[in-house]
C-alpha cells in the first residue's frame, strides 16, 4: 500500500469511529474566556482535537513577532518568495517566485486575507523550511501548554497531523494579546493597501459586532468554518473561539451570540477554572464537519463521509442582549411562538468520574433515536459539595422537544430532569 493510500484508509478509518463513538459526536467545539485572568466563562467540548485550519496562522504570526521583538527580524526587512511559497494554494496574495515582500506586509497579508504563500515566507525565514518552522510551531505550542496541538505547516492547509482544540487556541490567543500588545492591531486592521489594491479583512466579526477587534478566521472540509474572535466592553476582554460551523455567516451570527453570553455571565462574575488547567485525556481524531456532499473539491479523498449527519446548524444560546432583542421581536408573535423559541435544558445525571458521563450521553443518543439530532449535547464539569462531578446535559431544546426528550428516555428506564431556560 503506497503512502496516499494508507493516508486514505486512515482518515477513513478516523471518520468511522467519530461516527461511532461517544465522545467524538460534538457537532462544533466552543469556550469562552477571560482574556486578563484567563478563566473560562462558556465551554463547549473546548478540548475536542479539531481541525485548526487558518486558525494556524495565529501561531505563525506568533512566532513572527517573537522574532521581531527578540531582534532576529524587523518589520522593514524584505523577505524574498520561493517556488514552494508561490505554489501555495487560495486564500493567497499571489505571489511570485523571486518577487520580495516586506515582513510588515506578509504579516498583513496572513492577519487580514488569511494569504498562504505569505504565511510560508514568513515560515521559510524563520525556521529554513515549512517543514523544520512546523516542527518550532509544535514546540511553541507544547512550551504553552497547547498539548491537543500539534503544526505540520504555517498555514493550516489539510493535514491529518495538523490538530489543535478550542481550549488550545483560546490559550494561544491570549498569550498574543498578553505578549505582543504593542502588535495585536495587525489583527484589528479591517483592510490591507497592497500595490494600489484596497484589500478587505476578510473577518467580518470586526464589522458586525461593534465590541470586536481581532483576531482570525478559517475553512477547510475537515475543519467547517472556524473563527477566532476578542472583543472587549466596559473594561472587560473576553476571547471566544468557535469551531466547525457550517457556514461563514453561521460562524458569525453565532460568535456573536457566544460573546453575548460570554458577557453576561462575565458581568455575574460566572467564571469557571482557569483555562490552563482544563485537561483532557480523551485523545479522539478530529471530526470531519463537513459531508463530501457539502465541501467541494476533495472532500472524499480527505475523509468526508457521504451523508449529512452534521448539516443542523449551531445554536448557542444568546445572551441578555440578543434575549431583549427577541423579547421585542416576540410582542407581535403569538404564544406558541414564544414557547417555540425558549431554550430548555434536559439533564441526564451527575458521575464521579467523566467517562461514565461519556457513556451516559452515548446510551442516551441511542435511546433518542432521530430525536438526537436536536439540541446540543455535552458534559459539564461541576463542583458541589466540595466533590467534583461530571454532569451530561442536552442544551438548547424548546418546552415541546424537552418533554419529548424525558418521555423517549424515561420509556427506556433513564433519568431526566427538565429546566426551563
Amino acid at each position: 500500500m503506497n503512502v496516499a493510500q494508507n493516508l486514505k484508509t486512515r482518515l477513513f478509518a478516523g471518520a468511522f469511529l467519530l461516527l461511532m463513538g461517544g465522545s467524538a459526536s460534538a457537532r462544533y467545539a466552543a469556550i469562552v474566556i477571560d482574556a486578563d485572568s484567563g478563566r473560562i466563562v462558556h465551554e463547549v467540548e473546548a478540548t475536542q482535537r479539531w481541525y485548526p485550519a487558518s486558525l494556524t496562522k495565529v501561531m505563525t504570526i506568533y512566532m513572527t513577532f517573537a522574532a521581531i521583538e527578540a531582534g532576529r527580524l524587523q518589520l522593514h526587512d524584505t523577505l524574498s518568495v520561493s517556488a514552494h511559497a508561490a505554489r501555495q494554494p487560495t486564500s493567497k496574495l499571489g505571489l511570485r517566485q523571486g518577487q520580495t515582500i516586506s515582513v510588515e506586509n506578509a504579516i498583513m497579508a496572513v492577519t487580514t486575507r488569511s494569504a498562504n504563500d505569505a504565511a510560508v515566507v514568513l515560515a521559510e525565514r524563520l525556521g529554513g523550511s515549512e517543514s523544520q518552522f512546523a516542527a518550532m510551531m509544535t514546540r511553541q505550542a507544547q512550551s504553552m501548554g497547547m498539548y491537543n496541538s500539534a503544526f505540520q505547516n504555517a498555514s493550516g492547509l489539510p493535514d491529518e497531523g495538523q490538530i489543535s482544540s478550542a481550549r488550545d487556541l483560546a490559550l494561544l490567543s491570549a498569550a498574543l494579546i498578553r505578549d505582543f500588545p504593542q502588535y495585536y492591531r495587525y489583527f484589528s486592521a479591517t483592510e490591507f493597501a497592497y500595490k494600489g489594491r484596497v484589500l478587505p479583512n476578510t473577518n467580518k466579526i470586526l464589522k458586525t459586532y461593534p465590541d470586536a477587534d481581532g483576531l482570525k478566521t478559517g475553512f477547510t472540509c475537515g475543519s467547517g468554518y472556524n473563527l477566532i474572535a476578542s472583543a472587549r466592553r466596559g473594561g472587560r476582554r473576553l476571547i471566544g473561539v468557535l469551531l466547525g460551523a457550517h457556514s461563514s455567516a453561521e460562524r458569525f451570527r453565532q460568535m456573536a451570540n457566544l460573546l453575548d453570553l460570554g458577557f453576561e455571565k462575565s458581568q455575574l462574575g460566572a467564571y469557571g477554572m482557569p483555562v490552563a488547567q482544563l485537561r483532557d485525556a480523551n485523545f479522539t481524531p478530529p471530526p470531519f464537519q463537513l459531508s463530501s456532499n457539502r465541501c467541494a473539491g476533495s472532500a472524499e479523498q480527505m475523509g468526508a463521509d457521504s451523508g449529512s449527519v452534521r448539516s443542523e446548524p449551531i445554536l448557542i444560546k444568546p445572551g441578555k442582549s440578543a434575549r431583549l432583542a427577541d423579547k421585542r421581536t416576540l410582542k407581535t408573535k403569538s404564544p406558541k411562538s414564544h414557547a417555540a423559541n425558549e431554550h430548555w435544558t434536559v439533564m441526564l445525571g451527575d458521575h464521579s468520574r467523566k467517562i461514565d458521563a461519556d457513556v451516559n450521553l452515548k446510551q442516551a443518543r441511542y435511546a433518542l433515536g432521530p430525536a438526537a439530532k436536536t439540541g446540543q449535547p455535552h458534559v459539564v464539569r461541576i463542583k458541589t459539595k466540595g466533590a467534583l462531578l461530571w454532569r451530561t446535559e442536552w442544551m438548547n431544546l424548546n418546552s415541546t422537544q424537552a418533554r419529548d426528550f424525558c418521555k423517549k428516555l424515561r420509556a427506556r428506564g433513564r433519568d431526566c430532569t427538565l429546566l426551563p431556560g
